[in-house]
């Protein structure tokens, strides 16, 4: 009897060392898949990409959506050859990311909901501004986006997208919170992209900061282990010798049956 007393009470040691142990082994599959969605893939294009890259690659295409100089010439070598006629790399920066002033007659800005985002930030006695980036899509594709500077009259400003979403952040703040590019996408754009006038560094970084899935992680991680826990006390309290065990339950049983 001794011994299968010991062999029962050995059993929710048992339980509870192989809860734990598939609980670890769950967070540890979970950290490893997650791992991989922490980065985009090709580990944020080398450093983020190279401006020169970039610009090189739209002075060749002929396929860029929304070019400002389609007209440029038919093939690459025609339009590498225009480019290096008229434009040095600087100026040609230039004439594809300064910003200009909005005017209500050519449209600008562009839908309604970015023309209200844009009266709403500015105000009265404010003015707006639009500036193309140049974005290189995950299928390698080109196009120049529109996004427009709403600028008060105190002189603090907000980038505006197409869908009227406002990121009075700046750069940063449009690479963590836009839902028109993902972290695969690369753009050029000028560093503070909000200032609309003077020069100022041109950088290329991913449209997108990688998505944090590290709060879930430690979420899952916390439920996971907090459930297994539970379970081995639970186990234990129930195999334990005492009120709440199964000895005492034969005891109050045996009672009430009079014996």
């Amino acid at each position: 009897m001794r011994r299968r007393r010991t062999a029962r009470g050995s059993e929710p040691a048992a339980v509870c060392t192989f809860v734990l142990a598939l609980a670890l082994a769950l967070v540890l599959a979970l950290a490893l898949v997650l791992a991989g969605a922490l980065l985009p893939r090709g580990g944020l294009r080398a450093a983020e990409g190279s401006r020169e890259g970039l610009l090189r690659e739209y002075r060749e295409s002929t396929a860029v959506k929304n070019d400002k100089f389609g007209g440029v010439g038919e093939s690459s070598a025609d339009r590498l050859a225009n480019f290096a006629a008229y434009y040095t790399p600087r100026a040609l920066l230039s004439a594809l990311l300064s910003a200009t002033p909005c005017r209500a007659a050519a449209s600008c800005p562009a839908g309604a909901a970015a023309g209200r985002a844009v009266r709403e930030f500015a105000g009265a006695g404010g003015r707006a501004f639009e500036r193309s980036v140049l974005v290189r899509h995950e299928d390698g594709s080109l196009e120049l986006i529109t996004l427009y500077v709403a600028r008060r009259s105190d002189d603090t400003a907000a980038l505006v997208d197409s869908r009227g979403a406002t990121y009075p952040g700046g750069l940063d703040d449009f690479r963590r919170h836009n839902t028109l590019l993902g972290p695969e996408d690369l753009v050029l754009t000028p560093r503070d992209p909000t200032l609309v006038h003077g020069g100022g560094a041109v950088v290329a970084v991913s449209g997108h900061t990688p998505r944090n899935w590290l709060p879930w992680l430690i979420g899952a991680s916390t439920a996971v282990m907090a459930a297994a826990t539970a379970l081995a006390a639970v186990r234990r309290r129930r195999s334990a010798p005492g009120p709440w065990g199964p000895a005492s339950s034969r005891r109050a049983g045996r009672a009430a049956d009079g014996r």
